[in-house]
């Protein structure tokens, strides 16, 4: 009975074919004669030249010479169509993240309406955030930001802003509506929609968008974009991303020495960490805010008092500019909260009153019990 070769020695015997066919440089490669085990991963020594590849790179819209009346593609149409395709979770079904997307959690939140929110970052590996600004981070190409909305127990709709450009407007936004078994969760219509899954909950339109983190027309965000990863939100000791792991992580151009302290008593804080995650973002002092009003509730990271803050120096005593009522006198009437403009449309929903204008139906009465304390407690 003839014996038949064994895997092994068939191995010796094509690496001596290969070395007779191919001379004696070809046996310094065997990885038998390297003294390395067969089959084993020979070590490797990292190349500190070797260019730097992020795992995720930035979707870029298909490029095409559009015909008679057709318009070139929006930088939407590069972001995929079905949720499971962006960095967000390695695997949908299960929801589990994928490693290099990070959780954080904002010190002050939005309100939305009593939903539940989580918020990812994906940060690309290979770039700083610009932090030259304190106040308005620039993150590099390639960014996601991604925020999931949970209502009344039932994941609903997840939005996503990457930026795909180097230039001011080179960002990207678009939501994803659920499936009914939340298995997956498809991009909505630039158009937005609303009364979804039979919920009175409306996804924004891209305009929507654009109005609270930049670029629409008729003014209101921010430069950075990105409103809940900056600076003051970041500054924190709770769960997630926090503004101290990406001072120890080498991710800022510009690191702080440490955490950003919001300026004031508990009251004050709290007050101006309402005002700040929600007003802020349109009511601001940079090109993209609101231009018919000087009113800017943003907080600075260098303000240190305060009357410092742009929301003490343009609302505490100050008239109304746009606004008229009665009922008020000054955007902020010191120990008069009844009087006060912002409080007073604070408690507003359903009219032109209403603040913010859109995207809320519900009043965030923790949130106006925290402005009112602070109105009651001014001189």
């Amino acid at each position: 009975m003839t014996s038949r070769p064994t895997p092994a020695s068939k191995t010796r015997l094509v690496l001596v074919l290969l070395g007779s066919l191919l001379g004696p440089g070809c046996t310094r490669n065997d990885p038998a004669s390297a003294g390395i085990q067969v089959g084993a991963a020979p070590a490797v020594t990292p190349d500190e030249a070797e260019p730097c590849e992020d795992t995720f790179p930035a979707n870029q819209p298909v490029s095409f010479k559009p015909d008679f009346g057709v318009d070139p593609p929006t930088r939407e149409e590069a972001i995929p169509r079905l949720l499971s395709r962006t960095p967000l979770y390695s695997n949908i079904r299960t929801k589990e993240i994928h490693p290099l997307v990070h959780e954080f959690k904002p010190r002050f939140e939005l309100w939305s309406d009593g939903a539940v929110k989580t918020r990812w970052a994906y940060i690309p590996e290979c770039a700083k955030i610009d932090t030259s600004d304190m106040d308005d981070w620039q993150f590099p190409v390639g960014t996601r930001l991604f925020k999931e909305f949970i209502v009344d127990g039932r994941r609903i709709e997840t939005r996503i802003i990457e930026r795909i450009g180097e230039g001011p407007r080179d960002f990207a936004y678009a939501s994803y509506l659920w499936d009914e078994d939340e298995g997956e969760a498809r991009r909505v219509d630039e158009a937005g929609q609303s009364d979804v899954l039979g919920t009175t909950w409306g996804i924004p339109s891209k305009s929507g968008c654009l109005r609270c983190h930049g670029s629409y027309a008729l003014g209101g965000g921010r430069p950075s974009r990105g409103l809940g990863l900056a600076a003051i939100q970041l500054s924190h000791d709770g769960p997630g991303l926090t503004l101290s792991d990406l001072i120890a992580d080498s991710r800022l151009s510009h690191p702080p020495a440490g955490d950003i302290t919001v300026p004031g008593d508990a009251v004050a804080q709290a007050a101006l960490g309402v005002l700040h995650a929600n007003c802020g973002h349109c009511h601001n002092d940079t090109p993209d805010r609101l231009p018919m009003s000087d009113l800017s509730l943003w907080v600075d990271t260098d303000a240190t008092e305060v009357e410092e803050t742009a929301t003490w120096q343009t609302s505490v005593g100050q008239p109304t500019v746009i606004f008229k009522d009665q009922h008020v006198s000054a955007r902020i009437e010191p120990g008069q909260p009844n009087s006060s403009a912002i409080l007073y449309r604070m408690r507003q929903r359903g009219n032109n009153a209403q603040m913010p204008p859109f995207g809320s139906h519900i009043i965030d009465e923790a949130g106006v019990a925290a402005i009112q304390a602070w109105v009651e407690s001014l001189p």
